[in-house]
């Protein structure tokens, strides 16, 4: 059965879904009207048969009644003959032959109307009756013409009169008959409309049973493909190109799969290839980030079978950005396609894994007999890479920060193993050195600055931060002239924390400049709420960062903040590290500028330890120079140190500058500072950074 279902079946999926449709309702249409035809031509014929059975008992009604009025009549008349008068007898002739044609006209339209058979012999008994109802009549007749009255007249009364009562009662017998055959055909044609009813009904569920199929048919047809196609839909769009929805028609649903097979082929084919490109980097045809973790996880499994260990080291080319910006992104791009070639031709035996994860950074990882060849390897890296590159005519040096991480000492996938190599590379970059290895206890220190950092919003925000005052004392005078402002944080659950801990990160992320603020405003509030209290004047010095001098905006605010708190400009003084003009991105001198022309004092910090020219100095607009600890440490144990001390002073004070020697911390280099003509100290020798009321203490105290 189903061998024989196949063909119709592949027949009706060649069809297009259009013509499908068509012949199904075309079917059903045909079928309506055929079961309407069949009703109106049975419904027809039934009609017919019925007039034909009602007018049949009608003409045989009128018939039986016409030959029963002929019959009376000639009865009647056979009295008349029997008068004595000859006139009336004469008369009565005509008549009886008149109705005695009449009742034969009538019998022969009967005999016209019965069929042949049970029914054409009741018409023969009729007939015999008629006939022996002729003969008593003639006798009858025939005795009246020889005037036997009385013969004729027992004749009719006998013979004649029981013959016409066999001939009524034949008529009577044959009209009940033909009654009875009238009641049977109608009978049978009630009969016939309830078969036909049955049948009509009968035909109609059919054909509704048939529309029915028909359509579970043509919508199975339709529904199975489309489900079939929305299932495929639905895996491609998961990303399993390879699936094929099945073609098992040539209709619009056939195409339309056949459609959706030849978009997942061209779909997958240009996801493979995004793909090959998404991990394969463009430009040195190296593995991307991705594809080396994946390739280096596969190493480390097949490592870890052998029990081997490995290495991961991070490289990244230095001057990169200075390079893009002076020669341009050509010139870069050679210099990243040289440092990917030696890097290939120096791990291409398949025993490694190696990429380039963005910009200038690279990345290998490599098996190791012993964990400390993890640095040889990376030296070995470091001299391969480096070279010099001729690019139109000028010579470019390459040169790289190394970072290293073991496995499985510091980490047990690749993934956290790039990125501790990484934080390496960065300490080295930090550090200056060409080479740094993972140091977990500096992640810890990592860990902690960030949740310091996330912290110090907090602590700005709730008043955790504290000013410190470090007095300033005048060589001449011995008189205490200023005081320098720090900043400590008094955490919730640390407790004290010194400006090492946090003020280096914050200069990292950022956050110096909302420090700065807090202190620029906490010294200005200090200085009005002296004046207020009618204390000696003395002027306090904020520290500012690199990020500060290149905001163009400190000017202003720092102005507004004098008005607001009605302090005098020039006992503020702002000190920034002699590193951090050398280091600023930007020119600083306008904005220093701009803060002198509003009346505050400038300094120089750490001075000495910045390399910065006597040129670039000049042209500074500063008011004092701060010598860093590092040159008045021990300065009276070698002459040198106290003629260079000597030297530095002298450069300043020709400079116009007032020179302050900061870390003072005994009175042998308190004399030597005093020799060399230092205008100010600051150091433990004069006191510690202390608090405002303990500051207004000491200063009460030493007068």
């Amino acid at each position: 059965m189903t061998l024989g279902a196949r063909p119709p079946t592949r027949l009706t999926r060649r069809l297009r879904i259009r013509t499908r449709l068509g012949l199904a309702f075309g079917l059903l249409l045909l079928l309506l009207m055929g079961l309407a035809a069949l009703s109106v031509v049975r419904l027809a014929g039934l009609s017919d048969a019925l007039n034909q059975i009602v007018d049949e008992q009608a003409a045989i009604r009128d018939a039986v009644n016409e030959i029963n009025r002929n019959a009376e009549a000639a009865a009647r008349k056979l009295l008349v003959l029997m008068s004595p008068d000859d006139e009336l007898r004469l008369a009565a002739y005509p008549e009886i032959t008149a109705a005695n044609a009449r009742l034969d006209d009538a019998m022969q339209r009967l005999a016209l109307m019965l069929p042949p058979g049970p029914r054409s012999e009741r018409l023969a008994e009729v007939r015999q009756s008629l006939a022996e109802y002729r003969a008593a009549y003639v006798a009858v007749r025939d005795r009246i013409e020889v005037d036997d009255f009385l013969a004729a007249r027992a004749q009719l009364g006998g013979d004649t009169e029981a013959a016409l009562s066999l001939f009524v009662g034949a008529i009577f017998q044959l009209a009940a008959s033909e009654e009875r055959t009238g009641t049977a055909k109608a009978r049978e044609l009630r009969e016939q409309i309830d078969r036909d009813r049955t049948g009509v009904l009968a035909l109609c569920v059919g054909a509704l049973l048939a529309g029915a199929l028909l359509a579970v048919s043509v919508t199975r047809s339709i529904v199975r493909p489309l489900k079939r196609a929305e299932d495929g839909a639905e895996l491609i769009a998961q990303g399993q190109y390879g699936h094929r929805i099945e073609v098992d028609s040539a209709d619009e649903l056939g195409h339309m799969a056949t459609a959706m097979n030849t978009m997942a082929i061209a779909v997958g084919e240009r996801e493979a290839e995004l793909r090959r490109l998404a991990d394969v980097d463009l430009l040195t045809g190296l593995p991307q980030r991705a594809r080396f973790i994946a390739d280096g996880d596969r190493l480390l499994a097949d490592l870890k079978d052998r029990q081997q260990l490995a290495a991961l080291i991070c490289l990244d080319v230095d001057r990169l950005k200075a390079v893009n910006g002076v020669l341009g992104f050509d010139a870069g791009d050679a210099l990243l396609r040289g440092a990917a070639t030696k890097l290939a031709s120096l791990f291409d035996d398949g025993a490694a894994a190696y990429g380039r994860l963005a910009g200038g950074t690279f990345a290998a990882l490599a098996p190791v007999a012993r964990l400390e060849h993890g640095a040889a390897l990376a030296a070995q890296l470091r001299e391969e890479v480096e070279h010099k590159l001729s690019w139109q005519g000028q010579s470019l040096d390459l040169s790289v920060s190394l970072g290293v991480a073991h496995w499985p000492e510091h980490a047990d996938d690749t993934e956290t193993l790039l990125r501790r190599a990484e934080q390496a590379m960065f300490e080295a970059k930090r550090l200056r050195q060409p080479v740094s290895v993972y140091n977990p206890s500096a992640e810890a220190a990592r860990a902690l600055h960030l949740s310091l950092l996330s912290d110090l919003h907090t602590a700005i925000q709730q008043d955790q931060l504290r000013q410190y005052l470090q007095p300033k004392r005048d060589l001449a005078s011995g008189r205490i002239v200023g005081a320098e402002a720090l900043v400590r944080w008094q955490h919730p659950q640390r407790g004290w924390l010194p400006p090492g801990d946090f003020i280096p990160f914050a200069e990292r992320s950022g956050r110096i400049r909302q420090i700065t603020d807090w202190m620029l405003a906490r010294a200005v509030r200090t200085l009005a709420e002296r004046e207020a209290a009618g204390l000696a004047p003395l002027y306090i010095a904020v520290n500012i960062s690199t990020l500060d001098i290149q905001d163009q905006t400190l000017p202003a605010r720092l102005a507004a903040l004098l008005a607001e708190y009605r302090v005098d400009p020039s006992q503020l003084q702002l000190e920034v590290t002699e590193t951090g003009l050398m280091a600023s991105g930007t020119d600083p001198i306008a904005v220093l500028h701009a803060l002198k022309s509003w009346g505050v004092r400038l300094a120089i910090d750490d001075f000495g330890t910045g390399q910065s020219s006597l040129a670039y100095l000049q042209h500074l607009p500063v008011d004092e120079l701060k010598i860093d600890r590092s040159f008045v440490q021990d300065v009276h144990t070698d002459p040198r140190r106290e003629a260079l001390l000597k030297s530095i002073v002298g450069v300043g004070q020709g400079l116009g500058l007032t020179v302050t020697a900061e870390g003072v911390e005994n009175a042998a280099e308190l004399a030597v500072i005093t020799r060399c003509g230092c205008d100010l100290i600051q150091g433990y020798l004069l006191a510690k950074p202390m608090d405002l009321p303990a500051l207004e203490d000491w200063l009460r105290t030493t007068g």
